[in-house]
């Protein structure tokens, strides 16, 4: 027997909800990088800098880079927004040389202190 329910529609964003539910960002300062770790994998990393000046401690985002398998899940914005996150509760103003972060920024206004550039 099938049953039939014209109700029933699975969840659009499933695959989307299972990585952000088993995904982890990780702060490897060591080697200057947030890490975006998949189920034991190291699927993507956010590189920066800190550099002490005269206006204060600034983190220099350099790049984000994420497998290509990964993109269109919304993890590139869960990593950019824990290490910018981080920056901001650490008192370091950013200055966004990625293009990812800097568009993170703006669509996020306040949420960090800009460095000059």
């Amino acid at each position: 027997m099938q049953l039939r329910n014209r109700h029933h529609h699975p969840p659009q964003n499933s695959a989307r909800s299972l990585l952000q539910q088993i995904s982890e960002v990780v702060h490897n300062p060591a080697r200057e990088r947030f890490e975006l770790w998949v189920a034991g994998d190291l699927v993507g990393v956010l590189g920066y800098s800190i550099e002490d000046t005269s206006d204060g401690r600034v983190a220099t985002i350099l790049h984000t880079v994420l497998y290509d398998e990964y993109a269109g899940h919304g993890l590139a914005t869960r990593l950019t927004g824990s290490a910018i996150g981080y920056m901001r509760d650490n008192g370091l103003k950013v200055r966004p040389v990625c293009t990812f972060t800097r568009r993170f920024i703006d669509e996020h206004p306040g949420v960090v202190t800009l460095a000059p550039v």
